[in-house]
């Protein structure tokens, strides 16, 4: 998995691409890492170029989420379309964080 981070402003878009399963546990430190800075507002993360996710990955999103929301703050998942799409709607991920789905085409 590769990680970008795209700071604008206050805010900060985290750009994932790849594979986001167990093995990319160690990786995802760094995101746990970034977040924490104070002052990041909004914050999203860009799933456009994620071409797997796997319940792992869900639970690594699910951390970052708790880690922005101990300081108040929300996570808006971006592009999300494919298989990370479904395997989000199935984990009811709308539920806990803002979600912006790809447009049909």
């Amino acid at each position: 998995m590769d990680i970008r981070f795209d700071r604008s402003g206050s805010g900060i878009t985290i750009v994932l691409s790849g594979r986001l399963t167990f093995v990319e546990n160690a990786n995802f430190r760094q995101v746990i890492e970034r977040l924490s800075e104070p002052g990041l507002a909004p914050i999203d993360f860009d799933l456009g170029g994620l071409d797997y996710i796997d319940s792992a990955g869900l639970g690594m999103l699910l951390i970052a989420r708790d880690a922005v929301a101990n300081r108040g703050g929300r996570i808006r998942l971006r592009h999300i379309s494919g298989q990370v799409k479904r395997i989000l709607d199935l984990a009811r991920f709308a539920d806990f964080f803002d979600f912006e789905a790809e447009a049909a085409q």
